[in-house]
This record gives structure tokens, sequence and C-alpha cells, in this order.
């Protein structure tokens, strides 16, 4: 049985590798095309980050094995906050600015829509409809973004120099999503396998296991930004990328009904809650106080500690 962990270790490796082709590639691209990197920050990084997420739930949905992605989204969208920033904050105070502070605003109600039409089920129609919120929140973004300047932009470069990196970059940004893509294909067997002979239940490993798996490519994102004080790429990340995980799952739905159990309604969706409620108390309590926020280690453990709980109520 040993080789399905060796499948499992080296899909995640591959999850891994791919995203972070990506996010170098993708990047260097918008700063091409003069994208601020505010942009670069909540959007592209934020969707770069969840293409594992991505991968995962689409092709398992296509394999009948809808429980995975699930299972994967919904305990990414828990360790986003709640393991990978409080980790970062944990070795590094994370500051922030009135950006983020907004952002928690919409992802707060966007999470409050889904958790209520996800009640009974996700199907199809509901799922277009978070597709076509998530495309809001996305025109918004552009918009803002707009203007906020690029220096790249400014720069007088060559036009034909310049169509020539932006054609490279593209081809190593395919690369790295077919590096995903296959990444994704050895999680999900391995999961399957693994949960066959263990007799586990594959939304438990994929709501642990692949979550967290599929999530550290937000890790690293997340403490790069942080020891680089990168203020709000951290946290916009994390935010952003919660965002796109629900939208993937509206996405999976459109291939397959996404179903849930009694456990998603009674710990799953509350922490979900909690965690982003969290975050929003210790970001306004701060502000109106000293206009900034901080996400201190201190409130790092707090979310640690709700994780931990989090993982403990799978299993009983």
């Amino acid at each position: 049985m040993w080789y399905y962990f060796l499948f499992f270790a080296v899909g995640v490796a591959l999850l891994i590798k791919g995203a972070d082709i990506v996010v170098k590639y993708a990047s260097q691209t918008a700063r091409l095309l003069g994208v601020s990197n505010f942009m670069i920050g909540l959007t592209l990084v934020a969707f770069s980050t969840t293409l594992p997420e991505l991968s995962v739930s689409i092709m398992s949905a296509f394999s009948g094995v809808v429980d995975i992605a699930t299972g994967t989204v919904l305990g990414s969208i828990i360790a986003n906050p709640a393991l990978i920033l409080a980790l970062a904050a944990v070795f590094v105070p994370l500051a922030t600015n009135r950006n983020i502070k907004r952002l928690n605003y919409i992802l707060i109600v966007y999470l409050l829509i889904f958790s209520l039409l996800l009640i009974d089920g996700l199907v199809w129609y509901e799922g277009l409809a978070l597709i076509i919120l998530f495309a809001f929140y996305m025109a918004n973004m552009i918009k803002r973004g707009r203007g906020m300047g690029s220096e790249t932009k400014k720069k007088k470069t060559k036009i034909e120099y310049k169509r020539r990196r932006i054609a490279k970059y593209i081809v190593f940004t395919i690369f790295g999503g077919g590096l995903v893509v296959a990444g994704a294909k050895l999680l999900i067997d391995s999961t399957i396998s693994i949960s066959t002979i263990w007799g586990v239940p594959e939304i438990l490993i994929a709501i642990i296991a692949v979550a967290i798996g599929t999530s550290l490519p937000e890790l690293a994102v997340v403490i790069t930004a942080a020891f680089k004080k990168m203020v709000g790429i951290s946290i916009g990340d994390i935010l952003g990328a919660n965002m796109f995980n629900v939208m993937v799952l509206g996405a999976t739905s459109l291939v397959s009904p996404i179903p849930v159990t009694t456990k998603i309604l009674t710990i799953v969706i509350p922490i979900i809650l909690l965690v982003n409620v969290l975050l929003l108390l210790f970001m306004s309590t701060k502000w109106f106080v000293s206009k900034k926020w901080q996400l201190s280690r201190g409130e790092g453990l707090i979310l640690l500690l709700i994780y931990v709980i989090f993982v403990y109520l799978q299993f009983v």
C-alpha cells in the first residue's frame, strides 16, 4: 500500500510546483501588461494558488467521486485562514490596510450566500448564481485596480521584444497548469485507493489531507510575502483564494450536484463562518482605535486552536 502514499506525495508535489510556475510566469505576464501589484495579489495570485483545488474538484466530479471535491474545497476554505494565515501570523505578525478590510466584508457576505445555498445541496443553477456573483466581484476588482500604477507600463519597452516575452511566459504558465492537472489526477486516484483500503470515507481524507495539500501553495505565498513585509499580499491572497474556492464548488456543481452531510451543516459551515467573522472582529477593533490592523501572534494561535478543534470534530 506504500506506493499509494508515494503517489499521493508526488501528486501534492506536482500541484505545488505547477502552481509555483503559474504564479511566477502569470505574474510576470501581468506586469508586462501593466497590471498593478494590488490586482496581481488579489486576483491573479489568488487564482493561481487555487488551481490545485479547481483541478481536484472538477476531475473528481467527472470521476464520480464528488465527495472529494466537497471535502477539498470546504477544508481549504477553513485551512486557508485558520491554518495557513494563522501559522504565518505566529512567525510574523501581519499588517494590512483598508482594502483588505473591505474585501473581508465582501467575503463574509459571499460565504453567507454560499452557506444558505448549500443547506440542501448545491445544484447547477445555484452554482451558476455563485459564479455570476464571483464575476461581479472580479469586475469590481479589475475596475479598482485600473490606474493604480505599474512601473512596467511607464517604460518604453520595444513592442516586439515585449510580445516575445509575453508569449514565453504564457507557454510556461500553460506548462505549470499541466503539472497541476497531473498532480490532481494522482492525488484523486491515490485518495480513492487509500480510503478504500482503510475503509475511511473519501470526504474525511479530502477535508483534511487533500485540503491541506492543495493549500500548500497559499502557505508558500503567504509566508514569503509576510517575511518580505509585502503589506496586504498575504491576507489578500487568502481572502481572494477563498472567494475563488467558493466559485470552484459552484463550477463543480455544473458537472455534478454537490451533496451535503449532517456534519457539513452542523460543523464545517459554522466553523467557516466563525473563522471569517473572527478575522473581521480582529480587524475592526484595532481599525477603529488606530486605523491600522495587524493579525498578532496571539490571534494567530486562536485561529490555530479552532483548526485543531475542527480536525478533532471530524473524528468524533
